[in-house]
């Protein structure tokens, strides 16, 4: 959710050395005739055929096959998780315990794998070989990867579905108005959207250039996910949209900012539209040229807590448009790399994504978290502060403790009597342009008042 100007596509990038010559960089002289290498084959990826779904006790043989069918020997068999399945030399899986395990086929040729899900009883289950619309409840398993159909399974107007795509790709998941629903180990190439749902869990799974996306939806819990952007241009990666008491956990989010000064790559990591009782933690996120986590409009009673956040273009943790925050925690993140922890401010127009919010700021605390490695970033100056918060209308009751800045000038704080300094605070050397809370003594030059401990 950038503030700044428009995007611009990274032409340019060198992981080959034909890659280097092509954007005119200096690769070694070609090779004598006599000295070139000859090729060494390509490793073949093998194919697993056989039963991957299994009742407990169950056993199954699986075959290795070439590309062009041909049943492959002298394969070496292993299981990733052994508790929930074994597998013989000759390839006989058997179901042990409720989970799902890796088979891997090695050969001197080349190697493959399959998933294997164990459960109690598969009479229940449902295989999905090709995109559909799923109405009923019950157990869904993917067993194919499924290249066609956007969005490939939408989940509508139903309760207790589990989707398990056992790691096989496909194009967008839609869920609409569904309930008490798991969506576990996809593959996806575009969004996961998610409109008017309750108690939805999405585990497991790998959206690339796409976004994970719950919009007027609550208790949504999205954990455990690998999300990726390769492309210049996406707003953001996770999305909260009006809705309430939804989790962001354990997710690895990566952009392709480059850490320079322009818009090139992904904009933000997580934004948050008008949300409320949210918890966002535990986080990884990195390469994006705007902010990690960025709230638009109000945030009410949110956590974000204990995120790990590195090469940012503006800040860690960012709010510009209809900024109205209440009784929300910041503590424990540690963001490297970037123009700031925080920089929050109030500002109007399209981006407010809706009604104009009025500017509050209160209740609101910022705890322990530490920063380092202060950087240019996308901005237009060189200098700024660690941590800026500049807002109009109601601010009061602000806690600012225990946050280590490092060498960084800050905290700039306005109106500077709408915050606590709760102590502990380190920060570089005051730098009126840039401070007016100081943190080594407690002092505000700004107001000439001790702070209150």
């Amino acid at each position: 959710m950038t503030h700044g100007v428009g995007l611009r596509l990274l032409l340019c990038s060198v992981t080959t050395v034909s890659a280097a010559w092509a954007c005119g960089g200096s690769g070694p002289s070609s090779p004598s005739p006599q000295s070139t290498p000859t090729p060494t084959p390509a490793a073949t990826v093998l194919s697993i055929t056989g039963q991957t779904i299994l009742s407990i006790g169950a056993t199954s043989q699986l075959t290795a096959r070439t590309p062009d069918g041909t049943t492959v020997s002298n394969v070496t068999w292993t299981s990733v998780t052994p508790a929930v399945a074994t597998v013989t030399s000759d390839g006989v899986v058997k179901a042990l315990a409720e989970g799902t395990t890796r088979i891997i086929a090695s050969a001197p040729s080349g190697s493959g794998g399959v998933n294997v899900l164990v459960q109690q009883s598969v009479s229940s289950t449902i295989v999905l070989t090709a995109c559909t619309n799923i109405a009923s409840p019950g157990h869904y398993v993917v067993d194919r990867d499924i290249p066609t159909g956007s969005p490939c399974f939408t989940i509508s107007n139903v309760s207790g579905v589990q989707l398990d795509c056992l790691g096989h790709f496909m194009r967008a998941i839609v869920l609409d108005h569904a309930s008490h629903t798991t969506v576990a180990n996809c593959m996806v190439e575009a969004n996961i959207k998610m409109t008017s749902v309750d108690d939805v869990t999405v585990s497991g799974s790998t959206i690339t250039n796409g976004i994970l996306w719950a919009v007027q939806s609550t208790n949504v819990v999205f954990t455990g996910n690998t999300l990726r952007s390769t492309s210049t241009g996406l707003g953001e990666l996770i999305a909260l949209d009006s809705g309430s008491n939804n989790r962001v956990m354990h997710n690895t989010l990566t952009g392709g900012y480059d850490g320079g000064r322009t818009n090139v790559g992904t904009d933000d990591g997580i934004v948050i539209f008008n949300e409320s009782g949210d918890v966002v933690e535990d986080n990884s996120i990195s390469n994006f040229y705007d902010a990690g986590i960025e709230g638009v409009g109000a945030l009410l009673g949110t956590r974000l807590t204990n995120n790990t956040m590195a090469n940012l273009g503006v800040a860690g943790i960012a709010s510009y448009w209809c900024t109205a925050w209440t009784n929300n925690s910041v503590q424990g993140n540690n963001v490297t790399s970037a123009p700031a922890l925080a920089q929050i401010f109030y500002d109007t127009g399209p981006k407010c994504f809706g009604p104009i919010v009025p500017a509050a700021f209160s209740g609101n605390q910022f705890v322990a978290n530490v920063f380092r490695n202060q950087v240019v970033g996308t901005g237009a100056s060189s200098r700024r502060a660690g941590m800026s918060i500049t807002m109009p209308g109601t601010v009061a009751g602000n806690l600012i403790q225990g946050n280590d800045l490092g060498t960084a000038n800050g905290p700039y704080l306005t109106p500077l009597d709408g915050f606590i300094d709760g102590g502990g605070n380190i920060c570089g050397p005051f730098d009126a342009v840039f401070s007016n809370f100081v943190c080594a003594s407690g002092v505000s030059r700004a107001s000439g008042r001790r702070s209150r401990r």
